[in-house]
Parts: structure tokens; C-alpha cells; sequence
């Protein structure tokens, strides 16, 4: 692999945008992994729990040279701080990801077939606030290119509303799933309720980085 110094000679923003490559990585294998576990494929379920966990491991090998390698005093584009705040901001989503897939495992998880419908669709929820964070930050380089102005810096913002919305929805599926699943409680082990309420509240956090992601890539444009 190149070493990201080379990259950082031409662009702070290129290593910072294949931090966020191996986030998506991380966060493209959500739903696959939830889809695994209620197929109740455990050989699948592993093998997309260590491809998560790899990913964020090199994500967080990126995250660590990144901070190396910005020494305090050199001109960029952008607030140094602000920069390493955007960073650390997009890590967090590998981190919570890979805590799901590991959470996950902890046991074979049970749902019923009517409530893994609704987790599927919550999951669905949450990564359409994690879709639009990735395009806002595709748009870090057309943005790059162009001085830090014109089109791309307005898409940016109408991404961030976007998220904020999202972000909103997402987090009024996570309640009305949580009072579903107590409705199952009956019919489920005290285990297994506490654990989907913890990955549910995972997921609630998946997608509130997500949406800081965006919000914080168009605060720090503005500045």
C-alpha cells in the first residue's frame, strides 16, 4: 500500500477520504450481517462479523497515521482541529459498527419472524443516513478541486439537511421497534431482549454519527 505520506504531499483530503472507504466498508456489511443472523447462518454471520472488524482495523490504522502525519503548524485548507474532529467523527462509525457485529455474537440471537422484518426495515432506516454522510464526503474532492467553492460546497449543505432528517426518522423507528420487541417479551428470553435493545441502541448511534459526519464536514467548509 502507498504510504499515506505520499498522499498527504498532494492532498489532506485524499488519506481522509480512504479512511472513509473502509468506514463504508464497515457499514455496507450491516444489513448482510443482520440478514445472516436471521437465516440463522452462523458460518455467514462470522465470516461478515471478521470482515467488519478488519475493516475497522485498517480504518483505525489509517485514522492513527493521519494524526501522525498533520503536525501542528502546517497550512491546510480547513481548521487543523477541525479537521481531526471530522476524522474522528467518521471513525466512530467503523467503531460502532464493528460493536454490533461483536455484540451480535455473543449469542444466537432469536427474534420473531414479524419482528425481523421491522429490524431489517430499522436497519434500513439507519443506513440511509449513513448514505447520505458517504456523499457528502465523495464531494471532498470535487470541492478540493474547485478552491472550496461553488456547487459542491451547496450540495454539501442540502446533504447535511438531508442527514439531519434522516437521522430524526431513524431514530422515531428505533423507539417504535424498542416498544415492539417489549411486546415480545413473552415469547422471547430476558437475554435476547436485552441484547437486541442494546444493538437497537447501536444502530440509534450508528446513525447519529452519521449525520454529525455530514453536519461537521459542512461546518468546517464554512468556517
Amino acid at each position: 500500500m502507498t504510504h499515506i505520506l505520499n498522499l498527504f504531499r498532494k492532498s489532506p483530503f485524499d488519506p481522509l477520504y480512504k479512511h472513509g472507504l473502509k468506514v463504508k466498508e464497515c457499514t455496507d456489511l450491516v444489513k448482510p450481517l443482520f440478514e445472516a443472523i436471521f437465516a440463522g447462518d452462523l458460518e455467514k454471520q462470522n465470516e461478515i462479523s471478521k470482515r467488519i472488524c478488519d475493516a475497522e482495523k485498517q480504518a483505525d490504522l489509517l485514522k492513527v497515521e493521519i494524526r501522525r502525519i498533520i503536525p501542528k503548524g502546517i497550512f491546510l485548507a480547513v481548521n487543523r482541529e477541525d479537521l481531526l474532529r471530522y476524522l474522528k467523527i467518521q471513525d466512530d462509525l467503523a467503531d460502532t459498527t464493528e460493536d454490533i457485529a461483536v455484540l451480535s455474537s455473543m449469542k444466537a440471537l432469536y427474534a420473531p419472524p414479524d419482528l425481523q422484518d421491522e429490524i431489517l426495515a430499522y436497519v434500513d432506516t439507519v443506513l440511509n443516513v449513513c448514505t447520505l454522510a458517504d456523499e457528502a464526503t465523495n464531494q471532498l474532492q470535487p470541492i478540493v478541486e474547485a478552491g472550496f467553492k461553488g456547487e459542491n460546497v451547496e450540495s454539501i449543505l442540502d446533504l447535511a439537511e438531508q442527514a439531519e432528517q434522516a437521522e430524526r426518522n431513524a431514530d422515531d423507528a428505533g423507539l417504535r421497534l424498542a416498544k415492539k420487541l417489549f411486546a415480545h417479551e413473552d415469547e422471547m428470553k430476558a437475554t435476547d431482549i436485552m441484547l437486541w435493545f442494546q444493538i437497537f441502541d447501536l444502530l440509534g448511534d450508528l446513525a447519529d454519527y452519521a449525520d454529525k459526519t455530514a453536519e461537521w464536514l459542512h461546518n468546517m467548509l464554512e468556517k
